[in-house]
């Protein structure tokens, strides 16, 4: 294959959101990085978009958190259940998610979070009082969140092709594969990306600033007016983004195309938000959106922190 070819991606958003992704000649079984550097592997559960893995903390039964490459912390969603597990707690401020509100949180110390019986991580675990409305919104339980710290301590490997969560060792990580190798930035703890899109037919390229967020249902939303040209198409129509502190109206539309490095994906919909309805606009200069997980599953994706990559390889969705 012609490594310096575009990649193409001529989706609409009803292929994306129905999981169907392109075969590519040239990956299929090519994509693997030195399995010595595997320190842990394990299945998750595909939810709404989003990643589930099971784990346990202080002996806990099996908790369901979603693996979210944009939060900057560890947490669960619940006092009672900190309270049920015997964790002892310090008050730590504020937290801001999609929307306009926001909580307060405790911090438990020095916690393990642990998968399949084997410890991955030993760290501070923030204790969010969110469980309830996760529990409406999303119509289960979902009992905490693993951020910044896992993507801080592993190279991230999720694979969709039997929906395989890969935790490798940064150390000795090779990647051996042909996958397309992003440059990541890591900005307040959280994978920044560089692109451009097409808003409309026949619009200028916009180059774009894009937060990696596997934490988001969604398959790419855009900051209104954070750069010149960044506005929804006429053709849109009104929506809600539902996040954990908050509710944001929205609008969704169709943007012509998006292009990171040599990928590009054609008529992607979109979600249009205002500024405050993106929290990591706060810190993170010059912001213009996000990519979310169901842009991503189309990939098997590793997420080098260390190695300031995201590598991206297409694989055939159809054969899972």
């Amino acid at each position: 294959m012609n490594r310096s070819a575009r990649f193409l991606i001529p989706l609409v958003a009803a292929t994306l959101l129905e999981g169907v992704a392109p075969k590519v000649a040239g990956f299929e079984g090519e994509g693997n990085a030195d399995q010595a550097s595997c320190v842990h592997e394990t299945v998750y559960e595909p939810f709404a978009g989003l990643i589930l893995v099971s784990v346990t903390i202080a002996g806990s039964p099996p908790l369901d958190f979603v693996v979210d490459s944009g939060a900057t912390s560890i947490s669960i969603t619940d006092p009672l259940l900190a309270w049920a597990l015997g964790l002892e707690v310090r008050e730590a401020g504020i937290a801001r998610g999609v929307g306009s509100g926001a909580k307060r949180v405790v911090v438990a110390e020095d916690t393990f979070v642990r998968i399949d019986g084997i410890e991955v991580l030993r760290t501070p675990l923030v204790v969010h009082d969110i469980g309830a409305r996760l529990a409406e919104t999303a119509g289960r339980e979902i009992h905490g969140v693993l951020g910044a710290g896992l993507f801080e301590q592993y190279v991230v490997e999720i694979d969709p092709v039997g929906r395989r969560l890969r935790l490798h060792n940064p150390d000795t990580f090779v990647y051996r594969g042909l996958g397309y190798q992003i440059p990541l930035e890591i900005v307040d703890r959280r994978p920044v990306v560089h692109g451009t899109v097409i808003v409309k037919e026949g619009g200028k390229e916009v180059p774009v600033r894009l937060v990696v967020d596997t934490g988001s249902g969604s398959i790419l939303a855009l900051i209104t007016k954070s750069r010149r040209h960044l506005k929804p198409p006429a053709e849109q129509r009104v929506g809600a983004s539902i996040g954990m502190v908050g509710d944001s109206t929205v609008v969704v539309a169709l943007t012509q195309q998006l292009q990171l490095g040599a990928i590009v994906a054609r008529r992607v919909e979109t979600t249009w938000m205002e500024a405050f309805g993106i929290p990591a606009v706060r810190n993170i200069e010059n912001l213009n959106g996000i990519l979310g997980n169901r842009m991503l599953s189309g990939f098997r994706v590793f997420y080098d922190y260390r190695g300031g990559r995201l590598i991206l390889e297409p694989v055939d969705r159809s054969a899972r």
